[in-house]
Formats: C-alpha cells, structure tokens, sequence
C-alpha cells in the first residue's frame, strides 16, 4: 500500500513538472471549456501590448480610413479651385485670373475664359443675336475688357464645334501673364468616367467654387435631358455627372471644363436647365495644332506603313 502510494505520489510530480515546462497552458477548472488567463503568470507565452502599440494600431487603421474617403472624394466631390497650364512657359495660373464676366445690354450674360493674349472663348448659346458682334467683359477685379466675336477658323481653334464663340480683345489685359503665351488645352478626347473638374464662378461670393466628377456616356445626357434624338446632345459633346441641386436654371454657361490642368470643354446648356437634371453638357476645345501632331505621331509610333506594306 505505501509503494503504491509513493510510486502514485512520483508519477503526480513527473506530471506537474512536465506542465510547467510546456508551452501550453490550461485552464485552472479541468472540466470547463479552455480559456486564455491573459496573464504572465499563468500563461508564458502571453506577452501585454503596450499602449503607444495600441494608439499606433488605432491611428493606422484611422489612416486606412481616411485614404478610403479621400480616393471617393477624388472620384466625386468638392475641390479647390483648379489651376491650369500655359502651353509655352508652363506656369500654372488660377483659374480665377482667367475667367470673365460677359455682359449684354448692360446685363450679365454667361462666363469666358481667356486663353490667349487677346483671345476669349466662350458658348454661342450666351448671345440672343449673332448679330450682336461687339462685347464688353469684367474680370475678376472688375476691370472691364472690350471685344469683338471672330469667326473660330480665323484662330488657332480651326474645326472647333460651330457652338464655340471665339472673342479678340481690342487690348490685352492688364498685367495678364498670358503675353506670348496661351493656356494648354486638351489634345486627346476624353474617355467615359474620366475624372474632370467643373468650376463655376459664383457672382455673388465672386469666386469660383469647383468640384470634381467624371465623364458619362453621351448617352446618359441624351436620356436624362430628354433628348432621344440628339436634337441638342450630339455626339461630339461631353456629358459630365453634376448632382449638385438647384432650384432654378443656374446660368453656368461659358463655364470651363479642366482635365489634367487643361482646358477641354466650355459649358454650353447651363445647369440643371429648365430643371434638375444631374449632369451638365460642355462642347469639345482643343488646339487643332497641337491636336493634329498628336495624331501624327499616334500614326508614327503604329507604323502603319510597315501594315500597308
């Protein structure tokens, strides 16, 4: 009875020995389900994170966060305003400094845009007459400009969309940083759900909010406006998403369209006129030059040549 009391008692210390030099921990209560103690002294292989170890998980998850909702800002929302590029110098100029006011019979008309010395585009559908040549302007420190219309092939706009109103100013702008140079405009169609901004100069704050969006298929103009035909949304045109509301028909034509710092379309239609539409129709700018040696090089680098041989 005592040897099978000692040789019980050396087997009981073999087995506790061998627990406590094992990696793995039990629970306390042997009949109930396993459970970590979380604790130094029960569970070797537990090590306590410490608090700067938190906050830094916090703070990176919160980063995570934020650059979510800053890549769906950048797909669609406010922005500051746009800058845009000179062709030659490549300055980049706010486009504030850019923009004018358009006046007819003494009443503000639409928005334009300078985009040369003594060059001014804005939409044809700003004008009540096209026999109304003669056209007085404001920038955006109320100095006044005085112009003419010109037809666009007497531009470097050659082939632009008949909507398109060039103006030449009798004089330059003061202190203009456009002299012997123009503002970069697009040389590439844009692609459906490009990203673009639309600015839009608001005359009451005198200043421009913009926001950022991305090009529909022409399609979707067509339908939302109500124009299956495509009496008014013709194919050359750009549809881009603005889900901004308005009560009323804002007056946003002349207003222009930037990608990449460049200037790629003119409002033509205003927004949300008559009603709420949700998206706003711009016609296509571009430099036929600079356009025109594009496609050039597009057809050099295909060698298209080495296919016709």
């Amino acid at each position: 009875m005592l040897r099978a009391l000692w040789i019980f008692q050396l087997l009981l210390f073999a087995l506790i020995n061998e627990l406590e030099s094992s990696q793995t921990h039990y629970h306390r209560y042997m009949l109930a389900n396993y459970r970590a103690q979380h604790s130094p002294k029960t569970q070797m292989d537990y090590r306590r994170r410490r608090t700067s170890e938190v906050q830094e998980e916090q703070m990176g998850r919160g980063r995570a966060v934020q650059e979510e909702q800053d890549e769906r800002k950048a797909r669609y929302g406010t922005s500051k305003e746009p800058v845009v590029m000179l062709t030659k110098s490549l300055r980049k100029v706010p486009l504030h400094e850019l923009m004018v006011r358009i006046y007819q019979k003494n009443k503000y008309a639409c928005m334009g845009t300078v985009i040369s010395e003594k060059l001014v585009v804005t939409a044809d559908t700003c004008f009540e007459s096209a026999a109304n040549d003669v056209v007085t302007m404001k920038m955006f420190d109320n100095s006044v400009l005085d112009g003419h219309r010109i037809p666009i092939n007497s531009t470097y706009l050659k082939g632009a969309d008949p909507l398109l109103t060039t103006i030449e100013l009798t004089s330059p702008p003061k202190n203009s940083k456009l002299f012997g140079d123009t503002v970069k405009l697009c040389s590439a169609e844009l692609e459906n759900y490009e990203s673009v901004e639309l600015p839009l100069w608001i005359r009451s704050r005198h200043s421009i909010h913009s926001q950022i969006s991305y090009v529909l298929p022409i399609q979707e103009c067509r339908h939302r406006m109500k124009d299956p035909n495509a009496h008014v949304t013709i194919s050359t045109m750009i549809c881009a998403k603005n889900m901004k509301y308005t009560s009323h028909c804002q007056l946003a034509i002349g207003n222009p369209l930037i990608h990449a710092e460049m200037i790629c379309g003119i409002n033509v239609a205003g927004h949300n006129c008559p009603t709420f539409t949700g998206v706003d129709l711009y016609i296509r700018i571009y430099d036929a030059l600079d356009f025109s040696i594009r496609g050039m090089e597009i057809i050099k680098n295909s060698r298209i040549e080495d296919t016709i041989l």
